[in-house]
């Protein structure tokens, strides 16, 4: 049996003392019993189509899902930020996105649980790119631009934000735009000069610039964001705790499709070519991000967290939580 199927079974069973309210781990058999008797077999993710979430793809494809009861559903969407309204009427089940929604409306009064996390940011996976012929050649280039994005105070504007302030530039330099459709749509908007720059996620990045000849920009895993934590799986607090066998073998088949997607590119480039009919061009050369396994760590995704409250996408009225740490450990928490 391979490492990662012994690292998975301890997250089921902290899943389920967390989402359960027990007090002690139960049994491993116990633990096998529970991955035929979920809840709620038939779920809906509500997911971004990018490889930040090559976990979740690579389950499907793989079999996981169903290996331990479920029916997964996923349901294409643009953004964290665009769902979370209809998560919260229970129309989502699980949605899986960047944090910085989620930590904005948890901030607001909404209950949230991270269940899992999906993605950190390695080299090339969260880029500003530009046309060949676009004049803009440095971070400077960007003062008076307007910058296509997949959500406006989301994790994008956040990075860019970021960027901009270490390169001594006001992030109020730039104008960000939502595009509805999200990444899909972004790079035919940019060349049609709907903006002069545009936030990728992989495999977008790689699709820009092999069917137009974009061109990357500047990455963004760098400085203050290097290995910024990105994406996660997220119900609210009400979901979980009315369905806590099916989150916790949700997370059990997340956790080895994170094990699969850190250590066989292999098997991301299958999934995503599958999930989101890629060509071979495509998958073979797109860079890919780093898969977290293991319980959710509160201190990394405190940077969001923090970065969040730099910016103005938190109020002052949150600083308090923030600082102390309160906010993201109510996500994380029982």
């Amino acid at each position: 049996m391979s490492s990662w199927k012994f690292r998975a079974a301890p997250i089921v069973a902290v899943m389920i003392m967390i989402l359960a309210g027990c007090t002690s781990a139960p049994s491993v058999a116990s633990l096998a019993g529970l991955a035929s008797s979920p809840e709620q077999p038939d779920i809906t993710v509500a997911a971004i189509p990018s490889v930040d979430l090559a976990g979740l793809y690579v389950a499907e494809d793989e079999g996981l899902f169903a290996r331990a009861g479920l029916h997964v559903t996923i349901k294409k969407i643009p953004s964290s930020k665009a769902v979370i309204a209809a998560q919260l009427k229970g129309q989502v089940d699980i949605s899986a996105g960047s944090y910085v929604g989620y930590i904005a409306a948890q901030a607001a009064g909404a209950r949230f649980r991270i269940l899992a996390e999906a993605s950190t940011l390695r080299p090339h996976t969260r880029v500003l790119v530009v046309t060949a012929n676009s004049g803009i050649d440095s971070v400077a280039g960007l003062a008076g631009q307007t910058i296509g994005v997949n959500g406006t105070n989301s994790i994008g504007t956040l990075l860019i934000s970021a960027l901009l302030r270490e390169n001594g530039m006001s992030p109020a330099k730039v104008r960000f735009v939502t595009d509805q459709k999200g990444f899909p749509d972004i790079p035919g908007q940019l060349q049609q000069g709907a903006w002069q720059a545009a936030f990728l996620a992989e495999p977008y990045v790689t699709m820009a610039e092999e069917t137009y000849g974009d061109q990357e920009l500047v990455d963004l895993d760098q400085g203050a964001t290097t290995g910024f934590p990105i994406d996660g799986y997220v119900a609210t607090k009400a979901w979980a705790r009315q369905h806590p066998k099916t989150a916790a073998v949700f997370v059990h088949a997340i956790e080895e499709g994170q094990a699969i997607a850190d250590s066989d590119p292999i098997a991301v480039q299958k999934a995503m070519a599958e999930s989101d009919q890629l060509s071979p061009v495509v998958t073979a050369v797109m860079a890919l991000p780093g898969f977290p396994i293991g319980p959710v760590d509160a201190k990394r995704i405190q940077r969001t967290a923090e970065a969040m409250l730099e910016f103005g996408m938190l109020s002052q009225q949150n600083a308090a939580e923030v600082q102390q740490g309160t906010l993201i450990n109510s996500m994380i928490g029982p």
